[in-house]
């Protein structure tokens, strides 16, 4: 009896096979889409991994990565279909990286997108989503010092970003899917630009050098109503987004000597740990809602007078930071609600804690939420002020005495 099973396991597995094997010389291997929308048609342009100029056995230099080209149509599905036409292989996406959305696409609207990313079993919803405010080819086309592969290097620019700085937030196509379907159906996502004076580094030979006169690099926040783009915030407005929506992991924020935010910062805090929890509250048919943030880091930077290692001084310093803070979450907030767009999803809150006085209030969210008033709380709590007791020049004034 045991024999049959043994025969019977080794039949199964001599006619296992890999029935769906992809042939590497089969495919072009897509490492980063970007969408167009020019004289009525959409545009998708396809960032082409080449894989004999990354391997290292072939040594060939001077030959880019990747190359770039664009196929357009009437609807995405078509456009992609056309590639057979200049490609000699099929589009792979299974490995695309990010999608780069232009300004214009954007502005008619990124529901096809998510139609294809719903209906395509070759997408990955884990595809880092980013708009552009020119247009995405042009992006594309940027090589990147450090990196072969321009997709992949964007994708972590993102990453290294979030839990560096937290001005922005790494968006997955399902992130961003899931938020348009949701209570507020709005979103918002991280914007590109290729910055410096240069006309771009779309060639190997100027990734020779050691500088390079443009670099590809996250400005301005992208904020999606419906499923269209509604405007812009800038960086600093973005980070007051962050705050209010519990997206911030780690960031530095610097901070004036005067209690009021007047004056040059001129001082910094590494923020290492935060907490924002929000609740809406009804008021006379429009709503409130309440942001308590909690927040610790260590000081970085001090050049105001005291001594941060005594309680008075620190108890102040805590209650600049807070200000500070207040105030980069006040600006996003006022930022947002020009716009009408609740990319801060106070709607869906307001939908799971209040579902029969949402069902009013969904009808003409729109209009209700820019006239939110937001009261916002800060607790700052400094748990390291550094190994000196005073700022630099304070020392150096008293060695020389």
């Amino acid at each position: 009896m045991k024999l049959v099973r043994w025969l019977l396991l080794l039949m199964i597995l001599l006619l296992t096979g890999c029935w769906n094997r992809v042939e590497l010389n089969d495919i072009a291997i897509i490492s980063a889409t970007g969408i167009d929308w020019k004289d009525g048609k959409w545009i998708l342009s396809y960032q082409v991994v080449i894989p004999r100029a990354i391997s290292s056995q072939t040594g060939e230099s001077g030959t880019a990565a990747v190359n770039v080209f664009s196929t357009s149509g009437d609807n995405f599905r078509f456009a992609i279909s056309k590639a057979s036409e200049e490609l000699s292989r099929r589009l792979y996406f299974s490995h695309n990286q990010i999608v780069i959305i232009g300004q214009e696409a954007a502005r008619r609207g990124i529901g096809p997108l998510m139609e294809v990313y719903l209906r395509n079993h070759d997408s990955r919803e884990t595809v880092s989503v980013f708009l552009s405010r020119s247009d995405a080819r042009g992006i594309m086309e940027q090589l990147i010092p450090l990196e072969q592969i321009p997709g992949a290097a964007i994708q972590r620019l993102i990453v290294n970003e979030e839990i560096g700085s937290s001005a922005f937030r790494h968006m997955a196509v399902h992130d961003a899917l899931m938020e348009l379907l949701g209570s507020s159906k709005a979103t918002a996502i991280p914007g590109l630009i290729i910055a410096g004076p240069g006309e771009g580094t779309e060639s190997v030979g100027d990734l020779g050098k050691t500088t390079t006169a443009t670099k590809v690099r996250l400005k301005d926040l992208g904020l999606i109503q419906g499923d269209k783009l509604v405007g812009w915030v800038s960086d600093e407005q973005s980070k007051g987004v962050m705050w209010l929506s519990d997206h911030v992991e780690r960031s530095t924020v610097s901070f004036t000597c005067a209690d009021n935010r007047k004056g040059k910062p001129t001082s910094s805090v590494r923020i290492l740990d935060t907490s924002t929890k929000l609740k809406p509250i009804p008021a006379n048919g429009k709503w409130i809602v309440k942001a308590d943030v909690e927040a610790s880091g260590v000081l970085m930077e001090y050049n105001c007078s005291g001594d941060p290692s005594k309680p008075q001084e620190v108890e102040k310093i805590e209650k600049r930071i807070e200000e500070e803070i207040k105030g980069i979450m006040t600006d996003g907030w006022e930022a947002v609600r020009k716009h009408k767009a609740d990319v801060l999803g106070f709607g869906a809150l307001i939908h799971k804690r209040y579902p029969k006085q949402w069902r009013e209030a969904s009808a003409n969210w729109e209009e209700l939420f820019p006239q939110t008033e937001v009261e916002i709380t800060v607790k700052m709590r400094l748990s390291s002020t550094g190994m000196s007791n005073q700022n630099f020049k304070e020392a150096q004034k008293k060695a020389e005495s």
